[in-house]
């Protein structure tokens, strides 16, 4: 699966995928339709429907709406058991 509104297709990612498919399912647990969600958020409901349908992707703030619209948060951590290292800060002479 591709996103293809840029110049080159690109790929969805599996995370992206669960995010979506998460936020879908608690979207339908709620009772909220996607007209609705649209409406809370300002935004038209076929950008909705194509934000679900992976025919385009929301901006960082629009993503931060959806999430607010339905009351949600977000955790940042490791997949896969990656271990996360900081680069080390070069020491002043």
């Amino acid at each position: 699966m591709h996103f293809t509104h840029y110049k080159r297709p690109v790929k969805v990612t599996e995370n992206w995928q669960k995010i979506i498919e998460d936020l879908k399912k608690y979207r339908n647990k709620k009772g909220i339709s996607q007209e609705t969600l649209a409406g809370d958020m300002g935004i038209e409901p076929s950008l909705m429907q194509k934000w679900e349908t992976y025919k385009r992707v929301p901006s960082g703030f629009m993503f931060s709406c959806w999430l607010d619209a339905l009351e949600l948060g977000i955790t940042i951590k490791p997949i896969g058991g990656m271990n996360v290292k900081r680069k080390e800060q070069r020491k002043l002479p």
